[in-house]
């Protein structure tokens, strides 16, 4: 019996293009997909309620100008007829970074999430809008809230966006804090000077 060589099948050109196109289409699916994983929605926080100081409104609206001006902040709007007050954003935590794999430097202040495989997030900015309002006699009630963003570049890209990050409520109730007790110290001392 005589062996026969096995017969070569050969395809067309037009087969094997459509197999290679079918390849690479299906890897760039396969990469697009990935591009999703890994990333993390920010959590929801509870809002800050506003909050009742025992101090008049002049001396609280001046008191909430000189908390701002000592953390940094540039007032971009301020009408006290309003009893509104608009900072520009402000660079608050610069080390800050973020990866699929690693999150470094994060702040007790906001939460930016998790980006997804092939993205990263770079320092973080915050602006305040505070509303400042006659609560009744000697009395004011004071809102703050903050907006957080983050930096995230793509590694494809050499473009960058801002995205939106979420307040955990923790500055803004840092600075109601320090109105309140700027405020009464200011009262006392000049009701110390008053007794002198």
């Amino acid at each position: 019996m005589v062996n026969s060589p096995r017969p070569v099948l050969r395809t067309s050109g037009r087969r094997s293009d459509r197999w290679v196109i079918r390849r690479v289409a299906g890897g760039l699916l396969c990469l697009s997909l990935l591009g999703g994983c890994g990333a993390k929605s920010p959590r929801t926080y509870p809002l800050q309620e506003a909050r009742r100081l025992e101090v008049d409104l002049d001396r609280a609206w001046e008191t909430m100008h000189r908390i701002l001006a000592d953390r940094g902040y540039a007032i971009q709007y301020s009408d006290q007829a309003e009893g509104i007050i608009e900072t520009d954003w402000i660079k608050v935590n610069v080390d800050y970074a973020a990866s699929v794999f690693l999150t470094q430097n994060e702040d007790r202040y906001s939460d930016c999430g998790k980006p997804g495989l092939g993205k990263t997030y770079q320092g973080k900015q915050a602006r305040l809008t505070v509303r400042v309002a006659a609560g009744g006699r000697n009395q004011t009630e004071v809102l703050v809230r903050a907006a957080f963003r983050t930096e995230r570049n793509a590694a494809l890209s050499k473009s960058s966006t801002f995205l939106e990050c979420r307040s955990r409520g923790r500055l803004e109730e840092e600075i109601l804090v320090e109105t309140q007790v700027r405020a009464l110290t200011n009262q006392f001392q000049r009701f110390r000077r008053g007794w002198q």
